[in-house]
């Protein structure tokens, strides 16, 4: 993989980075991430072509990994790439299962709205066999795009499915994440899966698992690059301006140092997202590594957020600015279901 942009890539970037800014300008900068679903706006996206960075060309997309981690950190600053992580990892899981081909065509064509989850996120999960018949108990929760999305998708250790909204013992009731997006806790109550709904199964099913998680790896990691470049870019922005003692207070030699540190946990934080997208592009299967960069990531991500609010004084706190709604969709990615918590933890019990 290059470690710089293709020409392709850079003009994908752009077309994100101009939406983004256009969006901005119509949404107040505290409620950046509380915008609701807006199936008009999401239908412009799918004939811009986003939709299709997160699979290859034969899966009917032009990309893989890398173009979705550039959609996803230029998306960063807004609520767009909260909608369109989950999507990109339900197509994700979709190609690797293989035999959904119209499916994907309907959800990059904008038609249909997939939200890919994996078991990583579910609490009490529990597939069983009742009478010849597979049936499925648990409960997602907090799950972006949940309150909208037309398809589920789910990876799980045993098998691939496909459910769609109204599936009988699938409720989802919608909440608010603290990040101020749209959620659902989806609810699976003894809900019986026919083979109209399996993707795959056994080996098959183990191998799109492993597939989805280095997807959402490299999404999550992408976007803490995006939320803390953006951030640490105000941050540079306001202590050339903030005037104290007659100068500006980037002239001290203190804030420089401090803002130094920033930006090397930037640069840090980009290696990370850059070794994660890496991975998913070369099928690396998941190990410690890739838990440790989602960690690193969000880590130095909070850091830089934090510095953000106490460099801008006062004014950081307000809802003027968006350094207090960057760090609450840090913090969102850090304590979600399969977030960086969920790999810590994994870290911490094979070292335990």
């Amino acid at each position: 993989m290059k470690l710089t942009l293709t020409d392709e890539q850079t003009m994908l970037a752009e077309s994100v980075a101009r939406l983004v800014a256009d969006q901005a300008g119509q949404t107040p900068s505290a409620g950046s991430f509380e915008a609701d679903f807006d199936r008009q706006k999401w239908q412009q996206i799918a004939e811009l072509g986003w939709l299709g960075a997160a699979v290859t060309e034969a899966a009917g997309g032009f990309g893989g990994a890398r173009d979705m981690a550039v959609v996803l950190e230029k998306a960063a600053p807004s609520a767009l790439a909260a909608q369109l992580a989950p999507t990109f990892i339900g197509l994700t899981i979709l190609e690797a299962a293989g035999g959904a081909e119209t499916l994907v065509a309907d959800v990059i064509s904008g038609e249909a709205i997939a939200c890919g989850v994996l078991s990583d996120m579910a609490s009490a999960l529990d597939v069983a066999q009742n009478n010849g018949q597979m049936r499925l108990s648990g409960r997602f929760q907090a799950v972006p795009m949940g309150d909208v999305a037309d398809i589920y998708v789910l990876a799980l250790p045993e098998v691939t499915l496909c459910l769609s909204a109204d599936t009988p013992g699938l409720e989802r009731q919608e909440i608010r994440g603290m990040d101020g997006g749209a959620r659902a806790d989806l609810v699976l109550s003894d809900l019986g899966i026919t083979p109209e709904m399996i993707l795959s199964q056994g080996d098959r099913a183990q191998t799109v698992l492993k597939r989805a998680r280095l997807v959402h790896a490299a999404a999550l990691t992408a976007e803490c690059s995006g939320l803390a470049a953006r951030l640490f870019d105000l941050t540079l922005d306001y202590v050339k301006q903030r005037e104290q003692f007659g100068q500006p207070i980037a002239r001290f030699q203190a804030l420089q140092h401090r803002l130094a540190d920033m930006f090397i946990g930037l640069e840090e934080l980009r290696s990370l997202a850059l070794a994660a997208a890496r991975a998913a592009e070369d099928s690396t299967p998941p190990d410690r590594r890739l838990s440790q960069a989602v960690t690193g990531s969000v880590d130095r991500a909070l850091h830089i957020a934090k510095e953000a609010i106490q460099l801008h004084g006062g004014v950081g706190m307000t809802d003027d600015m968006p350094l207090g709604a960057g760090l609450r969709r840090i913090k969102a990615l850090q304590i979600m279901p399969g977030g960086a918590e969920t790999h810590r933890r994994a870290l911490l019990a094979a070292t335990g």
